[in-house]
């Protein structure tokens, strides 16, 4: 079973157009795919570090796998190496803002590819670990370029919780008779999704007038990409 697993299909535009079903799917790792889970995907973009992939590797079951790490470095609180399941992360807030700002050419890459899918074979699907802060804002940036509103990137991206949030309540407990009330909420906060924390790369974004601009789409190649995947 593929954990945190959803179509972005039904996501409607500012311009009134409806994303296509079957085209973008969004999740947490592979690791418990079965079969029948990727059914209708063709192929998969993993987001995670080089560590993460081999210590928890996708099952794929013959489709095309692509390895794009938005970063490829130990990053407590984002990446879910084994040596950091029991530190305490830093502010998820300045992790986004760490992500959009330092790694903008990782996210171009896992944009072009997404762009260059070819959509008659099946659905592309990309997740890092927990389908929630690199897949999330590959999601929120894939969204925003589809001329979707932040408004229903944030709803979307806020459905996370609907399967984080009771495992980040137990992650909780287990740890604050094990280390305390401040490592167990940090910890707890790492595993949900937070409104501050898009936010906070959207404040990053929104300081940087060419955001956009610097991953070299030109309108043209938007606009064709969009005709592909919306009605």
């Amino acid at each position: 079973m593929i954990q945190n697993l959803r179509d972005l299909g039904g996501i409607r535009t500012v311009t009134g157009a409806t994303i296509r079903s079957g085209c973008f799917v969004r999740s947490a790792n592979l690791s418990s795919a079965e079969k029948e889970d990727l059914a209708g995907i063709s192929e998969v973009i993993d987001l995670r570090t080089t560590r993460e992939r081999t210590e928890i590797p996708d099952r794929l079951f013959g489709r095309t796998g692509l390895s794009i790490p938005i970063f490829d470095e130990v990053r407590t609180g984002v990446s879910h190496e084994r040596e950091t399941e029991r530190k305490g992360p830093p502010d998820m807030s300045i992790l986004y803002r760490w992500m959009v700002k330092e790694h903008q050419e990782s996210f171009a890459k896992v944009l072009t590819a997404i762009m260059q899918h070819d959509f008659s074979a099946g659905a592309v699907l990309w997740h890092c670990t927990e389908g929630k802060d690199r897949c999330g804002l590959t999601t929120a940036l894939l969204l925003e370029l589809l001329g979707v509103d932040r408004q229903s990137i944030m709803e979307d991206y806020l459905k996370t919780n609907a399967v984080n949030i009771p495992k980040a309540e137990k992650i909780r407990e287990k740890l604050r008779a094990e280390h305390g009330d401040e490592i167990a909420e940090s910890v707890y906060r790492a595993y949900i999704a937070d409104r501050a924390y898009l936010e906070g790369a959207w404040s990053v974004m929104d300081a940087d007038a060419h955001f956009f601009e610097r991953f070299g789409f030109t309108e043209e190649e938007l606009a064709c990409f969009r005709a592909k995947v919306t009605e």
